[in-house]
């Protein structure tokens, strides 16, 4: 084991002349096509969504399991659980996961914030295209929601209505919690189980409270949320995001080795 350290740290000095550019370009090219995909989900959300839902739906009827669970969680209100699950998905959680990531990496001495660049960037590529997936998969699918489905007052229908599966916010808060926590793992942060329990929770309280506002079946927060935690997992090692155990950052001389031995 003492051999293979020193043997790394040689190799890792010989390159570091050399390194810092690549790596450099290699957050520069994530950055970049973060923000594309970004780009592109946000058309498809604010722009053409009406002409890329369907117009009536193509999955009407839900099994017995989903109404029954549709109908035992449903708020009196279920206006007020959409408003807290807004809150919990788009601002609550990755608030909170930045913060603590933030905290996590307090003892880092220099380069601290492209460290939290190279946190950030795995957790945005997971959220990022596994949104895209599930845009792909609303509006391919076609499942009417709950609200439109047992409705008791008159409403004007909209093609959102048919945006049902799965549920997006799940898909979300999941894929930030699970990529939050890895990178926490990997990078050995004393905050890791914090930063798990923390992530996990405001997810499935998310998750929870799309039911509740009639926004979404159980099989659409379930699949949602599978297809989050496996994006958080997954997706950063498949683009080769994740950051290693050793990296090199910035310092007064050129670069120093971070990592765990």
């Amino acid at each position: 084991m003492t051999l293979r350290i020193i043997a790394t740290l040689v190799v890792l000095c010989c390159t570091t002349a050399h390194a810092e550019p690549v790596v450099e370009q290699r957050r520069t090219t994530r950055l970049l096509a973060i923000t594309a995909g970004g780009l592109v989900y946000a058309a498809s959300e604010l722009l053409v969504k009406d002409e890329l839902s369907a117009d009536r739906c193509r999955w009407c009827t839900p099994p017995g399991v989903d109404e029954s669970v549709r109908n035992s969680l449903v708020w009196d209100r279920p206006a007020r659980a959409g408003q807290i699950s807004n809150f919990t998905g788009y601002a609550a959680l990755p608030a909170v996961s930045g913060a603590l990531l933030v905290l996590a990496s307090n003892d880092v001495a220099e380069g601290r914030a492209l460290r939290l660049v190279d946190d950030a960037i795995p957790i945005a590529e997971a959220v990022v295209y596994t949104q895209l997936l599930t845009q792909i998969l609303k509006f391919s699918v076609g499942r009417q929601r709950p609200f439109a489905r047992f409705a008791t007052e008159p409403f004007t229908p909209a093609n959102e209505d048919n945006l049902s599966f799965f549920s997006g916010h799940s898909s979300l808060v999941f894929s930030i919690a699970v990529s939050s926590g890895v990178v926490a793992h990997r990078r050995g942060y004393a905050l890791e189980p914090v930063i798990w329990a923390t992530g996990l929770s405001l997810a499935a309280v998310t998750a929870y409270l799309r039911i509740a506002a009639d926004r979404h079946y159980l099989t659409d927060v379930l699949v949602g949320s599978a297809i989050g935690a496996a994006g958080g997992y997954l997706i950063p090692r498949l683009t080769g995001s994740l950051p290693g155990k050793i990296s090199l950052v910035p310092s007064g001389k050129g670069a120093a080795i971070v990592g765990r031995f």
